[in-house]
């Protein structure tokens, strides 16, 4: 009887021992071996306007390297160029509580209290492509800056200013013995807009060549094509025997001035009708001008490198790595305290064929 009693529990402890495996290959394992679910960082991202080209390929880039990576979940709000707007989407990603508010700033005279709005709220915050905070601002922990050296496009379009200049005498349509240019500025306060046109001028001066505004005054266009494109035809409803240069502070305006100088009978084919076009972003539609040879010279302002500086910068932060120029690993670009700076290439109808960007590219080291 006893014997049988040892016999009966041996086969239930055996039982329980074979049901236990089976539950393990049934039900998930809480064992510490498991690999755990990391949750992807959030950020809100403020562009001022999904119209203009170069801020709609960088948001894409942006967008498509989030997907392909997943370490930072992306989402962008258009600003539709109107501060308000933006401060309201502003306090919408506020509210939800991103780990990141990326701003490309409209409201540039108030980048300390943006910046230290998004701070104390619990974000991190990233200005790109705009006006920078000052140095006290960016001094502080959670505050960075990812934009373009813009000062290097003025310069590129300026130097080739003077290299047609000097190049060609017949450029001074009117013969006063100055170059006679419109200068498009886009969004007023900007400091690209600021230092575009300030470095053009300068390396024009500083070649000794006169300039004067057409119209006598620079012609706000707000980066659109279509604004540049009115406002240059209305100008050559007076001025049209006296315009001897156009300086675009984006690709967008120096191709709505083109639109407008065509409409008027320029770039007909013969040399009498031909203005040299001046632009930034080297966005498709200007290097295809440059290759018409409606533009003379573009600056590249790499969306890509945009998008991936943003991105890298947010993975860096959210694991605990001191930003620098190793860290951050994208070539064309400086790295200087929380201040990332993308340098421009000057476009040409020499090197056009040899420059490009892909959208697509989400490659990061």
């Amino acid at each position: 009887m006893k014997k049988s009693i040892i016999t009966l529990t041996s086969l239930l402890l055996a039982l329980s021992i074979l049901g236990g495996c089976s539950n393990t290959d049934s039900k998930p394992s809480n064992t510490p071996t498991d690999k755990p679910t990391v949750e992807a960082k959030t950020a809100g991202v403020l562009w001022y306007q999904f119209a203009d080209t170069f801020i709609a390929n960088a948001k894409n880039n942006l967008e498509n390297i989030s997907k392909a990576d997943g370490r930072i979940e992306v989402t962008s709000a258009d600003s539709l160029n109107d501060s308000a707007t933006q401060t309201n989407n502003m306090e919408n990603m506020i509210t939800q509580a991103k780990d990141f508010i990326v701003v490309n700033n409209i409201n540039t005279g108030a980048t300390d209290e943006i910046a230290e709005r998004i701070v104390s709220s619990g974000s991190t915050a990233i200005f790109a492509n705009t006006t920078a905070p000052s140095d006290e601002a960016l001094a502080k922990e959670g505050v960075y800056l990812v934009t373009s050296a813009a000062e290097q496009s003025g310069t590129i379009m300026g130097e080739a200013l003077v290299k047609y200049w000097n190049e060609h005498p017949e450029a001074d349509r009117n013969g006063n013995g100055k170059l006679d240019c419109v200068v498009l500025l886009g969004i007023e306060s900007h400091y690209d807009t600021i230092v575009r046109d300030s470095g053009s001028r300068e390396a024009l001066e500083a070649a000794g060549i006169q300039q004067e505004l057409v119209g006598g005054s620079k012609i706000v266009a707000d980066y659109s094509r279509a604004v540049a494109q009115d406002k240059v035809q209305a100008l050559l409803a007076n001025f049209s025997d006296d315009i001897e240069a156009v300086i675009a502070c984006n690709d967008d305006m120096a191709l709505g001035a083109i639109e407008a100088l065509k409409a008027s009978g320029f770039f007909t084919g013969d040399a009498s009708t031909y203005i040299p076009v001046c632009g930034v972003d080297a966005t498709e539609a200007g290097r295809q001008a440059i290759k018409d040879g409606t533009m003379l010279v573009t600056a590249l302002n790499d969306p890509v490198k945009l998008g991936k500086s943003i991105y890298k910068l947010m993975v860096l932060v959210s694991e605990g790595t001191p930003l620098s120029q190793e860290s951050l690993g994208i070539e064309g670009t400086t790295v200087d305290g929380s201040k990332v700076w993308i340098n421009y290439v000057g476009v040409t109808a020499e090197n056009v064929d040899t420059i490009s960007y892909d959208i697509t590219d989400t490659e990061l080291k």
